[in-house]
C-alpha cells in the first residue's frame, strides 16, 4: 500500500521549479540592488526638486505634487502587481543572458577547443561592462523602435506613454509582453559577450561576476532613474550625441510633434545618431507628457492596463495592416 504512495518530494519538485523564479526575483541580489537605487532616486529627486524650487511659488514646486498625481499612483499600483506577474509567469518565458553566454561558450570550445584561460582583472571587467552595456542598448534601440513602429507592439508599449507625470516608478510601467519583446532581441545580443568572456576566461562564470560588472555602473544606474523624472538634466549638444541625457528621454515622453519618434536609445544616444532618430535637448523646452488624444480611459485601472492592450493588439491581426498611430503628450507640463 505504502510502496504505492508517490513520495511527497515527487509532488513538491514541480512547486520548487515553479516558486524559485519568485525567490530569485524578490531576494537576489539584483533584485535588492533594483530597489536600493530606485530608493535613492526617489530621494535624489526629491532633493533635487526642493533645491530648484526654493520660494515655492509655483502649485507644482513641491515635488509631492508629482508623486500624488492620479498618474503617479496608478504607477504605484502597477509596480505591485508587476512585480509579482514577472515573478509568476513572465520570468520563465524570457530568455537568460547569462545562460545563453554559458551555453555559447560550450559551443566555441567544441569548435575552437578550449580558451585561454585568462585571469580577468578590473579593467577586463569594466571593458566587458562597457561592451555589455552597448549590446544591451543595441537590443533595447531595436525593440523600442519596432515598438514605436509596429501597430500590434504599440498597443503594449501605448501604456508606458500614457503615463501624465514622470517619476521613477514610472519606468516599470511596462507590459509583460513587451518584457518578452525585449528579452527575446537584448538576450542573444548579450550572450554573444558573454560567450566570449566565459570563453577567454574559463573559471569566472559565478553570477557574482557578473554582480560585480554592473555594480561598477553606479552612476549609469542613477541617471537612468531620473530619465523618468522632472528634473531636466542635458549633457549639452556635443555629449547628447554619444550619450543619452535624462533630458532626451523626456523629449521621448512629449507630446510635441518634432519629438515623436526620436531618443529611443537608453544609454547612448550615438546609437539614435547614427539611425537617423536623434533629437538633442534645447534649452528651456517645455514638455507635456501622456497622450497627445488625451488621458485614456481605458487605461486608467491596474487590470485595463494589462487588459485593454491585449484586446487591443489582437484585434488589428483581424484588420489590414497599417501604420501605428505615434501620438504621444497630453496635459502635464514639465515647466510650470
Amino acid at each position: 500500500m505504502l510502496e504505492t504512495i508517490v513520495p511527497l518530494k515527487e509532488l513538491l519538485h514541480p512547486l520548487a521549479d515553479w516558486v524559485h523564479p519568485v525567490f530569485t526575483q524578490v531576494y537576489s541580489w539584483g533584485e535588492f540592488r533594483n530597489w536600493v537605487w530606485l530608493a535613492g532616486a526617489l530621494i535624489a529627486i526629491d532633493v533635487i526638486y526642493r533645491m530648484a524650487n526654493r520660494s515655492g511659488s509655483e502649485p507644482h514646486s513641491n515635488p509631492r505634487w508629482f508623486y500624488t498625481h492620479p498618474s503617479a499612483i496608478l504607477d504605484y499600483k502597477f509596480f505591485v502587481i508587476q512585480k509579482l506577474i514577472v515573478a509568476l509567469f513572465t520570468v520563465p518565458l524570457l530568455l537568460s543572458a547569462l545562460a545563453l553566454g554559458k551555453w555559447g561558450s560550450t559551443v566555441l570550445t567544441a569548435c575552437f577547443g578550449s580558451g585561454p584561460t585568462w585571469s580577468a582583472g578590473a579593467a577586463t571587467l569594466v571593458i566587458f561592462g562597457a561592451i555589455d552595456l552597448v549590446l544591451f542598448d543595441i537590443g533595447h534601440y531595436v525593440s523600442h523602435y519596432i515598438q514605436h513602429k509596429t501597430p500590434f507592439f504599440w498597443e503594449f508599449h501605448k501604456i508606458h506613454h500614457a503615463a501624465e507625470v514622470l517619476t521613477p516608478v514610472t519606468s516599470f510601467r511596462v507590459h509583460p509582453v513587451e518584457n518578452i519583446l525585449d528579452s527575446l532581441i537584448q538576450a542573444p545580443l548579450q550572450g554573444l559577450a558573454l560567450a566570449v568572456f566565459f570563453y577567454l576566461y574559463v573559471g569566472q562564470q559565478s553570477m557574482m561576476t557578473i554582480v560585480w560588472i554592473s555594480a561598477i555602473f553606479p552612476l549609469v544606474y542613477l541617471i537612468d532613474n531620473l530619465r523618468h523624472s522632472h528634473i531636466s538634466i542635458s549633457f549639452g549638444p556635443k555629449l547628447e550625441h554619444i550619450i543619452s541625457s535624462p533630458a532626451q528621454h523626456q523629449i521621448h515622453h512629449s507630446r510635441a510633434q518634432q519629438h515623436l519618434d526620436t531618443n529611443f536609445s537608453r544609454y547612448f544616444s550615438f546609437l539614435d545618431w547614427i539611425g537617423g532618430t536623434l533629437y538633442v535637448a534645447k534649452e528651456g523646452e517645455a514638455l507635456d507628457f501622456g497622450l497627445s488624444e488625451g488621458p485614456d480611459p481605458e487605461l486608467a485601472d491596474v487590470w485595463n492596463l494589462y487588459w485593454i492592450p491585449m484586446k487591443r493588439a489582437f484585434r488589428l491581426l483581424r484588420r489590414p495592416y497599417a501604420s501605428p498611430t505615434r501620438t504621444s503628450g497630453a496635459t502635464t507640463n514639465m515647466n510650470p
